[in-house]
């Protein structure tokens, strides 16, 4: 089996277009339309559907999708094998990411295999919580630089550091009189939340503290809610290194209790990472703090 229009065909299926799987993979949209209809011609039935949200796996093609993620990355663990016994470290790898570890994380990892291993390719992709767990599940992330993923999730998990959560809010709120704000205190003001699968960590406290606040606006982007606080809209609980990348006109204070986020590498399995990817997850250990 060709693994060329198995990739092509993941990428579709990933990406929900084979327009967007083409500028990913260097591909034009002919060429794209031919690879799938040989494909289809040697299987002999229909692999997508064309849906008005883009195109999706037919049910025969979802049947057959571990096996063909297993093969592609079988394929990539055999070629980082021949790169590990070459002495050489290339390949590509896939990476989720949150916009805060994109932005503190990312460049000092690229910076470096750029200088030291410029054959390894980067793919980044900024991803929510359950989107990250679902690509490394499934095969279509390597690696995942994410919060902890809670103990029932089909992945493993590296800790790497603890990320405070902090509460913001606009200047001169009354609650900007406590150093350390009660989390019981919160039940009476409205709130501005990222959406649970995107980001757990701040719908966590709440859980933990056995209430949950009045919610007057969701978001995916961690900046839309800070820029909402700004405006008065509402108060948040976000990372204190997502905040720092915002800076702005509101405060913030340490939660009461403490509440922290464990940030890490998220991996589809420890037994079955290849070379470059452990060499990866080795460098992050020992340089990311």
């Amino acid at each position: 089996m060709n693994t060329q229009k198995i990739k092509i065909l993941l990428a579709a299926i990933d990406k929900g277009s084979l327009t967007k799987a083409g500028q990913a993979l260097g591909y034009t949209q002919s060429y794209l339309t031919q690879i799938m209809k040989a494909f289809e011609d040697e299987v002999g039935f229909p692999l997508l559907v064309k849906t008005n949200r883009g195109v999706e796996p037919t049910q025969e093609t979802r049947a057959l999708l571990p096996a063909m993620r297993r093969l592609v990355e079988s394929e990539e663990q055999f070629d980082q094998e021949v790169a590990e016994i070459q002495g050489l470290r290339k390949g590509t790898i896939r990476i989720g990411t949150f916009v805060s570890t994109s932005v503190y994380w990312v460049p000092q990892i690229i910076e470096y295999f750029q200088n030291n291993y410029p054959q390894v390719v980067f793919q980044i992709e900024e991803l929510g919580h359950d989107e990250m767990i679902s690509g490394l599940a499934e095969g279509s992330l390597d690696i995942a630089l994410m919060s902890y993923p809670g103990d029932n999730a089909p992945i493993d998990f590296i800790p790497i550091l603890e990320d405070p959560m902090l509460l913001a809010f606009p200047p001169e709120h009354e609650l900007s009189k406590y150093d350390y704000v009660p989390v019981e205190k919160l039940k009476d003001y409205p709130f501005i939340m990222t959406y649970k699968s995107y980001d757990n960590d701040p719908h966590r406290v709440f859980e933990d503290a056995g209430f949950f606040p009045q919610v007057r606006y969701y978001s995916r982007d961690d900046f839309a809610v800070l820029s909402m606080v700004q405006r008065g809209l509402g108060l948040a609980i976000l990372p204190e290194m997502t905040i720092n990348e915002f800076p702005g006109d509101y405060d913030t204070r340490m939660l009461d209790p403490e509440a922290y986020r464990t940030l890490g590498i998220g991996i589809k399995s420890h037994e079955y990472a290849g070379p470059l990817t452990r060499f990866v997850i080795r460098y992050i250990m020992k340089n990311i703090r």
